[in-house]
């Protein structure tokens, strides 16, 4: 026994409005998808299974220009997860009765709209359902084959039919192969000699398409992209201009950019904040600042922060810059190049002198940096023949004791009592 496809709809839409609930399985009270098919179904004594996994998998498969009342229609809304999600009953006219969604009601949808033509997944017919041969899409084309709607077409050839009629190039070919009713074959061939499709890569076209066909879902993704802007311009140290991040984050999101283009896309906004760098762009800040420190010499803040760019971008690396830095200091202190080559800090090389300066003028070793004259003098001492060469202990005990900073030491008062001393012994008066 069989019964009409027909009737089978009009029974269901005898519960438009019923509330969706997840798992329900009451046409008055409430169902959801896949229950909503099934009850319909058990009305007229047909058995399917109670999941939308499960009932894609019962009766036989139906193109969808062979669709008729009553058979059901598949479709995937989560591509995260593989197969079909949602399930409806096929009413005629292309269009088609289920529950959506949690705060939703059994309403009537149109398979061609721009949400759902992307993403139908096929029919099923199950058996004792009257019905078969041509769709009630239209008369019959070329050949006996049934002509589709222009919505049906495109869902066909694997494309939205608002984001077709959005793209003018698209628009066009679409139009060829609405008149000559091309195969798919032929449509997906003539697409890619678009230029369109050859100036987009497949990242940018899928974008594309989902930004036309379903707004939703892109600026859920957009807002997710932004999140993402955010934490690495904030890790970078990055300050992204105001109308700057929805662009930025855009771009990103359309072309498939990955953390390394994302970053070389924000270097270009390392910048100071109050005075310094934030982020990773502050930690190298610091440590080029300290390097440059033990090596005497002076850093221009915009230049660090030229680097600190550079660096976050991953053009250049933070030993590169201490290369600079390092070939600086060989121009300044030439006589100990070589040393500073090997991995030595002027500091390292005038640490002895530093040392003594800090122990005859009874000064912490913190306050003694490459800037002192004395050090400077040290360093830069000459022998007999003028060659540059470190001055030798002796020699730079005397500059010190020339030094004003001397005679308000303790030592300088030891000294010159012992030095009074020594004359009183030498009078004999002690």
């Amino acid at each position: 026994m069989t019964v009409s496809g027909g009737d089978i709809i009009a029974f269901a839409k005898k519960y438009l409005g019923t509330p969706y609930e997840w798992g329900g399985n009451s046409l008055s009270s409430g169902v959801d998808c896949s229950g909503l098919v099934q009850q319909v179904y058990k009305k007229f004594g047909i058995n399917v299974s109670r999941t939308t996994y499960d009932q894609i998998g019962e009766g036989k498969a139906v193109k969808m220009n062979q669709l008729q009342p009553g058979d059901m229609v598949f479709f995937d809304t989560n591509p995260k997860v593989s197969g079909p999600d949602h399930v409806g009953l096929y009413i005629g006219g292309g269009k088609f009765i289920h529950a959506p969604r949690p705060g939703s009601s059994v309403k009537i949808s149109d398979l061609g709209d721009n949400y759902y033509a992307p993403i139908f997944m096929g029919g099923r017919r199950v058996s004792g359902i009257e019905g078969g041969g041509v769709s009630d899409w239209g008369d019959s084309g070329p050949e006996g084959n049934p002509k589709l709607a222009p919505e049906e077409l495109a869902a066909s050839y694997g494309w939205a039919y608002g984001f077709l009629q959005a793209i003018p190039e698209l628009k066009k070919l679409f139009t060829s192969a609405v008149s000559e009713t091309w195969s798919a074959d032929m449509f997906t061939a003539k697409l890619r000699d678009t230029k369109w499709y050859q100036e987009n890569s497949d990242v940018m076209r899928k974008a594309t398409a989902e930004k036309t066909t379903d707004p939703a879902t892109y600026n859920a993704k957009l807002e997710a992209a932004k999140i993402q802007i955010r934490v690495i311009a904030a890790q970078m140290g990055a300050i992204i201009p105001e109308g700057k991040l929805d662009s930025i984050s855009e771009s990103a999101m359309i072309t498939g950019m990955d953390d390394a283009l994302i970053k070389d896309t924000l270097g270009q906004y390392v910048e100071f904040v109050n005075g310094t760098l934030n982020g990773q762009a502050g930690a190298f800040e610091r440590n080029m600042y300290d390097f440059a420190y033990q090596q005497g010499i002076d850093l221009n803040r915009d230049t660090v922060k030229t680097q600190a760019q550079l660096v976050a971008r991953g053009i250049a690396t933070e030993q590169d810059f201490k290369a600079q830095i390092v070939k600086q200091a060989s121009s300044t202190y030439p006589n100990y190049a070589a040393q500073l080559e090997a991995g030595q800090t002027m500091m390292q090389i005038a640490n002895p002198y530093i040392q003594l300066m800090s122990k005859d003028l009874e000064l912490p070793t913190a306050q003694l940096n490459l800037k002192d004259p004395l050090i400077r003098q040290a360093l830069n001492g000459v022998n007999k023949d003028g060659k540059p060469v470190g001055m030798d202990a002796v020699t730079f005990r005397t500059l010190i004791r020339n030094d004003p900073r001397w005679a308000s030491t303790d030592n300088a008062r030891n000294d010159t009592m012992t030095q009074g001393l020594k004359i009183l012994k030498d009078m004999g008066l002690r």
